[in-house]
């Protein structure tokens, strides 16, 4: 199949289209999406904090319906950092910084690793941001067994959604990992990890500390469900990674993401990130615009489309074939 290209001069002409049809964010549909949201998730953090001596199910009841409204607002978060919620970008800053000390996470340093995500997704010769380690068959095969063995496990659906969603969401955003960063991210790092305990400070000052504690075990609930949710927008079978040569920005978004289609309670959870290949194209398009655009734009037909059921089998994948340009399960860690 021809790799599409944005040098072409009618798909520019359908991708300006699709940005002046559809990225046209309603401030007051932003804003409640955000205050039915975070309302929600107030009201469960007090009364968690009420019935945190009560019987241990239903604390941990109102922990993860908690969790629930923070995988939402974990994706109502990225819309923010991408600018797509509100036409004032500083707006969006403003309120996406507000909203990533609920996430523990460090609002630009996420936008500057999710940028690169969205500039390199699908692309082999630039793996590693945003997206979950993977090798080719070809590179795991030339691997020590130690290092065979030790991809193997994080691989695991058990490890990946486990301890690597918590340390990919927790302990990660806490340091510098790289010195070659940008000063603003730096400084988001150092910034997001003073008011953080800041707030801490306050609240045991207050004799509220139990209230860090709820949301941090909240959020970390929350994790295995937000990287299981972006995923499964990458992870199918039909997914294509291309070599850096043919690489290129639209045919990774329409043959690299998927349409994920939620049962309707998950939906709303999900804030519209299961229409993936239609943000990875545009991502100024606010994500209640989404689902119109993939039904009314004909570039989508070619989209690969998954019913939420079917995106379990997503967790087998392992490893990218290079032979036969696809993803392989297990058995790839078998030589041929």
């Amino acid at each position: 199949m021809t790799s599409l290209t944005v040098r072409h001069p009618q798909l520019r002409s359908q991708l300006l289209a699709l940005r002046d049809a559809y990225a046209q964010p309603r401030p007051w549909r932003s804003t409640w999406q955000l205050a039915s949201t975070l309302v929600p998730h107030f009201v469960l953090t007090w009364l968690t904090y009420r019935h945190w001596n009560g019987p241990l199910w239903i604390t941990l009841a109102l922990l993860y319906a908690n969790s629930l409204f923070l995988n939402r607002l974990f994706v109502l978060f990225h819309d923010l950092m991408h600018g797509s919620m509100y036409r004032s970008r500083r707006l969006g800053n403003l309120l996406g910084t507000l909203t990533s000390l609920l996430l523990f996470m460090p609002a630009h340093h996420w936008q500057y690793e999710h940028n690169f995500h969205h500039a390199s997704s699908n692309d082999l010769g630039r793996r590693g941001y945003g997206d979950m380690p993977l090798l080719t068959v070809r590179e795991y095969h030339a691997l020590p067994p130690w290092r065979r063995l030790c991809y193997r496990v994080l691989r695991h659906p058990l490890f990946l959604f486990g301890p690597h969603a918590l340390y990919k969401l927790v302990l990660f955003p806490r340091v510098v990992a790289n010195p070659a960063w940008p000063v603003r991210v730096k400084r988001s790092v150092y910034l997001t990890n003073l008011a953080l305990l800041a707030i801490f400070l306050g609240l045991w000052a207050a004799g509220l500390e139990r209230l860090f504690w709820i949301q941090l075990a909240s959020f970390a609930i929350s994790t295995p469900t937000t990287v299981f949710l972006f995923y499964i927008n990458h992870h199918f079978e039909q997914s294509q990674w291309r070599a850096p040569a043919q690489w290129n920005f639209v045919d990774a978004a329409l043959r690299g993401t998927s349409v994920l289609i939620y049962p309707p309670w998950m939906r709303w959870f999900a804030a519209g990130i299961g229409m993936h290949c239609m943000h990875h194209l545009v991502p100024k398009i606010p994500n209640y615009n989404l689902e119109r655009c993939w039904k009314e734009s004909p570039l989508f037909d070619q989209a690969t489309v998954i019913p939420f059921r079917d995106s379990l089998a997503a967790t087998r994948l392992r490893l990218w074939d290079e032979d036969k340009q696809r993803y392989v399960g297990a058995e790839g860690y078998r030589r041929g």
